[in-house]
């Protein structure tokens, strides 16, 4: 892999003084740079694949950075690898923020495979997730929906196996409710077998001259016990399967540099 933790952390220094510089300009006129991220982050997109490309002139001979509709952002001409560079700070969706990898379908079906550098940035501009894709194509991402003008969302379930993450952190969300669901399960087995167990107690400390509605009322119990559990069990093999084979959601830390 070409580029490191130590890389990465230099080229978001080098951003970090790029926006603050343009956030001051923005501030002197009275106008809000980080009100609207998107627009912040194109500005920032030149600097990204500028510092980017500084850091891999270290490495290589020849670093091209263009970044122009069909040019790919960076040229390693040593390996022709082609890196395209992306940066998002996601958006609000029901009171939390999604972050869509996104990418230009038309260019990654041509090219079939391209290398990836997203950065994450929060609003202040001082937090960071940074993940790098070695050879994505386009079985990794959605095809464009109706209105998004070329533009595809990552499938995560296939894309973040390809992921290594740079700065900062990310987790998947399936797994931690899969492994939450085999701890509720193991309870419910748990209490299970201790109410069948005082159950059948109960049953045999009946006398044996008692009337025979005693003894039935328990049976009748346990069954009710045994279906409730069966139940139970159902409804969380049906979570865990949900889970398990559904699309996974993942979670971006995002890391102060």
């Amino acid at each position: 892999m070409y580029l490191t933790r130590e890389d990465i952390v230099e080229v978001l220094k080098h951003m970090k003084s790029f926006e603050n510089d343009l956030n001051n300009v923005y501030q002197s006129r009275d106008y809000n740079f980080r009100d609207n991220m998107g627009r912040r982050n194109a500005l920032m997109s030149i600097a990204q694949e500028r510092e980017v490309a500084k850091v891999l002139r270290k490495k290589f001979d020849n670093v091209v950075e263009d970044g122009a509709p069909g040019k790919p952002d960076i040229f390693i001409d040593d390996t022709q690898t082609e890196l395209e560079c992306k940066l998002t700070s996601g958006s609000k969706s029901k009171g939390s923020r999604v972050y869509a990898l996104q990418t230009d379908w038309e260019t990654l079906c041509n090219k079939e495979s391209l290398d990836y550098l997203y950065i994450i940035a929060n609003k202040e501009f001082d937090k960071f997730c940074v993940l790098f894709f070695e050879g994505l194509t386009s079985d990794d991402f959605f095809p464009p929906s109706n209105g998004s003008r070329g533009k595809s969302r990552m499938n995560k379930s296939k894309g973040m196996a390809k992921a290594t993450c740079l700065v900062g952190d990310f987790f998947n969300h399936n797994e931690k409710y899969i492994n939450k669901i085999a701890s509720e399960t193991i309870e419910e087995f748990t209490s299970h077998q201790k109410k069948m167990r005082d159950l059948w107690i109960k049953y045999d400390s009946i006398p044996v001259n008692s009337k025979v509605d005693a003894k039935t009322k328990m049976l009748i119990a346990q069954n009710k016990e045994s279906e409730s559990h069966r139940k139970k069990i159902k409804i969380l093999k049906d979570r865990k399967d949900y889970w398990e084979f559904g699309s996974k959601r993942y979670r971006f830390i995002l890391e102060d540099v």
